[in-house]
């Protein structure tokens, strides 16, 4: 799984409905949908690469707490 798809997977686990778009080659983001209550309607936003970091860490760190202790023998 890449930074992306973890950030992702990072942002499911909080509620968030987030995608991976890639534009061209070099150009890969995550979107993430936003309700406005206001509006009535969704807006999707392009997050920032430091955001999908953080997200992408959220997901490992997670997932490091869902495995159980191992054993050192």
């Amino acid at each position: 799984m890449n930074i992306y798809e973890k950030a992702v997977e990072g942002l499911a686990l909080e509620g968030h409905d987030a995608c991976v778009v890639q534009q061209s080659s070099t150009d890969i983001g995550v979107w993430i949908s936003v309700w406005s209550h206001d509006l009535h309607d969704a807006r999707e936003f392009r997050i920032h690469d430091e955001e999908v970091n953080y997200w992408s860490s959220h997901y490992d760190e997670m997932m490091q707490r869902r495995q159980p202790a191992k054993l050192v023998s």
